[in-house]
């Protein structure tokens, strides 16, 4: 599971206090959540919202690091770091790479879900 960092998980169930279900409860929130920043992310595309860029491009790095999804978080944090002062001239093959990686993250963690 390359596409996890697998340690984060058990990390954050440590956090939680053990509790399986509880992990698999934020692990299929973020699922749902991760996928509206994207929504958000492709919306601003069109609309040249350079700050909506930015804050689903920060809560994308955030909850992605929480979640081991470290190359995702990567991705979103070099994207958010290109809105911090204009309209990032790669902004539309940000998006697409940092979909992809959500995807593989998200297959990652459903197989997670299943153990």
């Amino acid at each position: 599971m390359d596409t996890i960092d697998t340690n984060c998980l058990e990390n954050l169930l440590e956090l939680i206090g053990g509790e399986k279900e509880a992990l698999d409860e934020l692990i299929s929130t973020f699922l749902i959540e991760g996928q509206e920043m994207i929504d958000d992310m492709r919306r601003s595309l069109s609309s040249q919202d350079q700050e909506v860029l930015r804050r689903s491009s920060h809560s994308m790095k955030s909850s992605a690091q929480d979640f081991g999804a470290t190359k995702l978080s990567e991705l979103a944090a070099s994207l958010e770091y290109n809105c911090k002062n204009n309209w990032p001239s790669q902004a539309e093959q940000q998006v697409d790479t940092i979909t992809t990686q959500f995807k593989l993250a998200s297959q990652a963690l459903t197989d997670y879900l299943k153990h």
